[in-house]
C-alpha cells in the first residue's frame, strides 16, 4: 500500500537525424509490463466514487461499491472534508491483473498491496480472495486519497503552497489507523522488533523506512495519540497543515507537545508493554534447532519423507529470498555428517518461474521425491511437479480460467494435486487437478465467495483440511475439512478469537498441526484429526511462528520463526500426546461477506484525457540533438493512452528568425494491449554534430511510427520507422544538402537482472539493434547501423558483485557514422571522444563491494548515511576507421554512494594505459554523477 508519484517516460517526440546514432530507437534496458489480458472496462458511479471494473469482476465490484461509498461518507466526517470531485477507483479481481495496470508506469511487485498515486488521485485496489482484506485495503487506500485531498484543500484555503509531504511513517500509519484495528500480525511484528532491538522511535525510523514494521509503528503511535489526545486530534494535524513548513512544528502547534517527547513516551510505553513477555515467552533458539544457516527470508519449509518409512533422515525444501531473487532450495545431510544445500530452482529470472509468491505460498512434497509448487508464468500461475533430485519438470499444468494458484498438496500416490485457485471473478476456492490417462482434468471442490486456502490432503486420501473465513466468525479463519469423494465442508476448529491457518496432517493421520493467533500472536498448535473442541499448544515464542510441517517420524515439526525481522527454519521435537489440551468454545460474530449490492446501471468506460504534468523538459533525438522547452503529458484514467507535447524556441531574439526558431512535437502512445504502438510528429531546428562536437542548425520535419511487443517480462522486440525532411543536412563528405531520410530499426532487448539497493546484482542485460537509413534524395546519405551490448552481474559473496560489460558498434554505407568512446562512463580515465571509429568495441570489468555500512551521523540529528561502496575495474576499447586501428585501456578503483535506483555519486582514480604494461605514476581523478553500468 503506497502513495506514488508517477514518473513519466521521456519517450517523447523529438526524433531526427544527425550524429553517430542517427535515428536509432529510444532504447533503454528494463523489464516489461505485459498486458496479457484484454479487459473490457466499465464504471459504477456512486455519490463519491467512479469505480472502474472489468466484466469478469462485475459481481465483486457491485458488492464493493456500497462498502467503499460508506467509507467515503465516514471519511467526510472524520477528515472534515467535502470532496469537490469523485474518487477514481480501479478494482482488480486478482493481483496478477493489478500488476499489469498502466495507471502507474512502475513495475508493481507482489509486496504492493494497493496504490494511490498523486497526479490523478487514482486509487488502485487488488483483491486476493479475502473479503475482509479487501475491506481493509479499500479503507487504507481511501485514507491516502482523503489525506492528500485534505492537505490540498487546507493549503488552497489559506493561500499556501504545498512544499512538503508528511513523513512516510505518518502517511502509512494514518492509513493503517483508519484502515483496520490493531491485529495479531501487527502485534507479533512489533513485539518481535521491540524484544530484538529492531524497533525505532518513529521520528528516527530511517533504518526501517518503507518496511511493514514502519507501517505498524506508525499505526501504533497514532493509536497512542488518539488515546491520549482523542481521535479528533489526529485529524487536527491535517487542519493545521498550513500553519508551518515542517511536520514537527505542525505537531507541536496542534498537540502542544514536541513530537520527539510524545514519540519517546510512546516508545517507552511499547517497551514496557513487551519486555515482560520475556518471562513467559521463549526465543525459537531456546526450544528449537535452527536449520537454515544464512539469509534473512527463508520460508515455507516442507520435509521430504523417504520412500522407506523406516528412514527418518530429515530432508526438506524451502523458499529462500536473496538479493538475486527467490530460489527453491533443498537442504539434506551429507555423507559423513553435516549438511549440504543445493538450489533446485531459481525464481524471478525466467518466464517459467517468474515468481514463487513468497509469504503467500508453500510447496508440497511426496515420498517418491516429487515436489509440487506454483509459479507465475506469463499472466497466470502454472502448477509444476518437479523432481527433488535435479529439478526436472515431470508435469506442468495451466488452467485458462484460473489466474492465481497457491499452496498445492499432493494426493497420496501423486495421482492428483489439491490447491487453492483464484479465478478472474476474484473468487478463491479449492480445486483438484487429476491426470487419468495423462490428460489433466480440473475439479472445483468449493464454489462460493468465501476465502478457502492452504489445503492439505490426509494420508489416506479421504479428506482435505483447509483454512477458510466461512462461517459466523466475522472474517476470522477456522479449519475445515472436505471429503474428496464429495460433500460439504465440516468445521474442524472452533477458536474463541484469532485465526487458525496452515493446517497439515501428520504422517499417521492422527493429528493436524496448524498455526493460530488465538492467544494474540502466531504460535504452533496441534489437534486431533477428527473434529473436536480441543487444541494443544506447541510453542510460546516471542516472535510469530508459521509454516508448520511434520518431521518424518512424526514427533515434531519443521516451522518458520520470525526473530529480529528474520525468517528462519527451525525443528522442534515433541510428543503430541504429552501436550496439555485446551478447550475451545467458539464465539460467533457477524458474517464477513457483504450482502448489499449496487444495483445502478453501469457506464461504459470512455476515454477522458486529463493532465499528468506540465514541466520544463529537454528533448533528445537519437542524433544527440537536444533542446530545452516545455513538456505537457496527458493520459486517460487507465493510463493506456498517453500524449506527450513538447514546445520550444531557440531564437536568440524576438525578430525575423523568431518564428523559424520554434521546435515542437507530439507523440501518442497506446499501451492498452500486449502490442504497444505509437506515432509522432515533430519539427526540430538544431542537431548535435558529434564529429564537430557542436550544435548546429539543421531544420527537420518528420513523422515517427513505433511498436514494441513483449514476449515476457524479460524479453521484447521493438521496431521504429522514422521519416523526415532535413534542410542543410551535413554529410560525412562535408557536402550540405536538403535530404529526405527514412530510417528503419529493429531491436531485441533482454533483461532479467535482480536489483539491490546498491544496483544490479545478478542476471543479464542484453540488446541487439540493426537499422538502415535510406537517403531518398540521392543515396549519398545511406548508412546502416549495428549495435550490440551485453551486461552480466554475479554476486560472489554477500554485497560483492562482479559486473561485466561488452559492447560492439558498427556503421556501414555511403554516410557511415562514427562512434565515440571516452569519458566517465565509457573508457574511464580518458576525455570524451578520445576514441573514434565507424566500428568500436568496449569491454569493462568491475568488482563492487561495500566499504562502510550503517554509519549514523549524530549532528544535528541522527541520520543514517548511505552505504559507501568501493570498486576496482578495468576498461579496454578498440576503434577502427578507414583501415586505422587504435586500442586504449585503463585500470582503476573508485568509491561511490547510491548507485541502485538513484544515480551514483562517484570518485574514480584511474591509470590509463595503451598496453597494460606501462602506467602513469599517479592516477587521474574523475568525478561523475550517473548510473553504474
Amino acid at each position: 500500500m503506497r502513495v506514488v508519484r508517477p514518473a513519466l517516460s521521456a519517450f517523447i517526440v523529438l526524433l531526427g537525424l544527425g550524429g553517430p546514432f542517427a535515428a536509432s530507437p529510444a532504447f533503454a534496458f528494463g523489464k516489461n509490463k505485459v498486458q496479457y489480458e484484454a479487459l473490457d472496462w466499465a464504471v459504477l458511479e456512486t455519490p463519491h466514487l467512479r469505480l472502474h471494473y472489468y466484466a469478469e469482476e462485475e459481481s465483486l465490484a457491485r458488492r464493493l461499491a456500497p462498502f467503499a461509498e460508506s467509507v467515503c461518507v465516514e471519511y467526510d466526517r472524520r477528515f472534515r472534508l467535502e470532496p469537490k470531485h469523485k474518487v477514481p477507483f480501479l478494482l482488480f479481481s486478482a493481483h496478477h491483473l493489478f500488476q499489469q495496470t498502466n495507471a502507474t508506469p512502475e513495475l508493481l511487485t507482489e509486496a504492493t498491496g494497493g496504490l494511490t498515486e498523486l497526479i490523478k488521485g487514482r486509487v488502485l485496489v487488488p483483491h486476493n480472495g479475502s473479503w475482509h482484506r479487501l475491506e481493509w485495503v479499500t479503507r487504507h487506500e481511501l485514507t491516502h486519497w482523503y489525506m492528500l485531498e485534505k492537505i490540498g484543500h487546507v493549503m488552497r484555503e489559506h493561500h499556501r503552497t504545498q512544499l512538503y509531504m508528511p513523513p512516510l511513517w505518518f502517511t502509512e500509519g494514518l492509513a493503517e489507523y483508519c484502515g483496520q484495528r490493531w491485529d495479531a500480525d501487527g502485534e507479533g511484528l512489533l513485539r518481535d522488533a521491540v524484544l530484538s532491538g529492531e524497533a525505532f522511535p518513529v521520528s528516527h525510523s530511517e533504518p526501517i523506512w518503507g518496511t511493514v514494521l514502519m507501517y505498524k509503528e506508525g499505526q501504533s503511535f497514532l493509536l497512542e495519540v488518539g488515546r491520549r489526545f482523542g481521535d479528533r486530534a489526529v485529524f487536527d494535524l491535517l487542519d493545521n497543515w498550513w500553519r508551518a513548513d515542517d511536520f514537527e512544528t505542525v505537531f507541536r502547534i496542534t498537540l502542544g507537545r514536541k513530537l520527539e517527547d510524545v514519540d519517546r513516551d510512546w516508545f517507552d510505553g511499547v517497551r514496557r508493554r513487551y519486555l515482560p513477555v520475556v518471562t513467559v515467552a521463549t526465543r525459537a533458539e531456546d526450544v528449537s534447532r535452527r536449520l537454515t544457516p544464512k539469509g534473512r527470508f527463508n520460508l515455507g519449509p516442507r520435509s521430504i519423507a523417504a520412500a522407506d518409512s523406516a528412514d527418518t533422515t530429515l530432508r526438506f525444501c524451502y523458499f529462500r529470498a536473496g538479493e538475486g531473487g527467490i530460489s527453491l532450495v533443498i537442504r539434506e545431510p551429507k555423507k559423513g555428517g553435516g549438511w549440504r544445500e543445493r538450489r533446485l530452482l531459481r525464481g524471478g529470472q525466467s518466464p517459467a518461474y517468474e515468481s514463487f509468491h513468497l509469504f503467500q505460498n508453500r510447496p508440497a512434497t511426496s515420498p517418491d521425491g516429487t515436489i509440487a509448487l506454483s509459479s507465475k508464468r506469463g499472466g497466470r500461475d502454472a502448477l509444476y511437479l518437479v523432481r527433488s533430485d535435479g529439478g526436472r519438470v515431470l508435469r506442468r499444468l495451466e488452467f485458462p480460467n484460473l489466474v492465481a494458484i497457491h499452496d498445492p498438496s499432493l494426493v497420496p500416490g501423486d495421482s492428483a494435486v489439491v490447491f487453492t485457485g483464484q479465478d478472474y471473478s476474484g473468487r478463491q476456492d479449492l480445486y483438484r487437478a487429476r491426470w487419468p490417462g495423462g490428460e489433466a482434468h480440473l475439479d472445483r471442490l468449493t464454489n462460493d465467495d468465501y476465502d478457502d486456502l492452504e489445503p492439505d490432503v490426509s494420508p489416506d486420501g479421504r479428506y482435505v483440511v483447509f483454512a477458510s473465513d466461512r462461517g459466523d466468525r466475522g472474517g476470522a479463519y477456522s479449519l475445515f475439512r472436505l471429503p474428496l469423494a464429495g460433500g460439504v465442508p465440516e468445521m474442524v476448529s472452533h477458536p474463541d478469537s484469532g485465526d487458525d491457518r496452515q493446517p497439515t496432517y501428520s504422517h499417521d493421520g492422527r493429528w493436524i498441526a496448524f498455526r493460530s493467533t488465538r492467544h494474540g500472536t502466531s504460535d504452533l498448535y496441534v489437534r486431533p484429526a477428527e473434529p473436536s473442541s480441543e487444541a494443544r499448544r506447541v510453542t510460546r515464542l516471542r516472535g510469530p511462528a508459521t509454516d508448520p510441517d511434520w518431521l518424518p517420524h512424526g514427533h515434531g515439526l519443521l516451522y518458520t520463526a520470525e526473530s529480529a525481522i528474520e525468517f528462519q527454519t527451525y525443528r522442534i521435537r515433541f510428543d503430541p500426546d504429552s501436550l496439555k489440551p485446551e478447550t475451545e468454545y467458539g464465539v460467533a460474530s457477524a458474517p464477513v461477506l457483504a450482502h448489499e449490492a449496487f444495483t445502478g446501471e453501469p457506464q461504459r468506460y470512455s476515454r477522458h484525457l486529463s493532465l499528468d504534468l506540465v514541466q520544463n523538459a529537454v528533448g533528445v533525438d537519437p542524433g544527440l540533438g537536444a533542446v530545452g522547452g516545455g513538456q505537457v503529458a496527458l493520459s486517460d484514467v487507465l493510463g493506456n493512452e498517453q500524449y506527450f507535447l513538447f514546445l520550444s524556441n531557440d531564437a536568440e531574439q524576438f525578430g525575423g528568425n523568431f518564428w523559424d526558431g520554434f521546435e515542437g512535437g507530439v507523440t501518442y502512445l497506446n499501451q492498452a494491449h500486449r502490442l504497444n504502438y505509437g506515432a509522432g510528429l515533430f519539427r526540430l531546428t538544431q542537431v548535435y554534430d558529434a564529429d564537430l562536437d557542436v550544435f548546429r542548425r539543421e531544420r527537420r520535419v518528420g513523422v515517427l511510427l513505433l511498436a514494441s511487443y513483449p514476449f515476457s517480462k524479460f524479453t521484447r522486440i521493438e521496431t521504429s520507422i522514422l521519416a523526415r525532411h532535413a534542410q542543410d543536412h551535413l554529410l560525412r563528405n562535408f557536402d550540405i544538402q536538403d535530404v529526405d531520410l527514412v530510417s528503419n530499426f529493429l531491436s531485441l532487448v533482454y533483461d532479467n537482472v535482480g536489483w539491490t539497493a546498491a544496483g544490479p546484482a545478478s542476471g543479464i542485460r542484453a540488446y541487439g539493434t540493426a537499422g538502415f537509413t535510406r537517403d531518398l534524395t540521392s543515396g549519398a546519405g545511406d548508412f546502416a547501423t549495428l549495435i550490440g551490448e551485453a551486461r552480466h552481474y554475479f554476486m560472489v559473496a554477500p554485497g560483492v558483485v562482479v559486473a561485466s560489460r561488452a559492447q560492439a558498434q558498427s556503421s556501414l554505407g555511403h554516410d557511415a557514422q562514427r562512434f565515440y568512446l571516452g569519458g566517465r562512463f565509457e573508457l574511464r580515465g580518458y576525455d570524451r571522444r578520445t576514441l573514434a571509429g565507424t566500428q568500436t568495441v568496449l569491454l569493462q570489468e568491475e568488482v563492487r563491494f561495500p566499504l562502510l555500512h550503517g554509519l549514523v551521523l549524530a549532528v544535528p540529528a541522527p541520520w543514517l548515511f548511505p552505504t559507501i561502496q568501493g570498486a576496482v575495474f578495468t576498461d579496454v576499447a578498440w576503434s577502427w576507421d578507414e583501415g586505422f586501428e587504435e586500442r586504449l585501456g585503463s585500470v582503476g578503483t573508485g568509491v561511490y554512494i547510491f548507485g541502485g535506483y538513484l544515480p551514483a555519486l562517484r570518485w574514480n582514480f584511474v591509470w590509463p594505459t595503451a598496453d597494460f604494461r606501462n602506467y602513469p605514476k599517479g592516477p587521474r581523478t574523475q568525478v561523475s554523477l550517473g548510473f553504474n553500468f
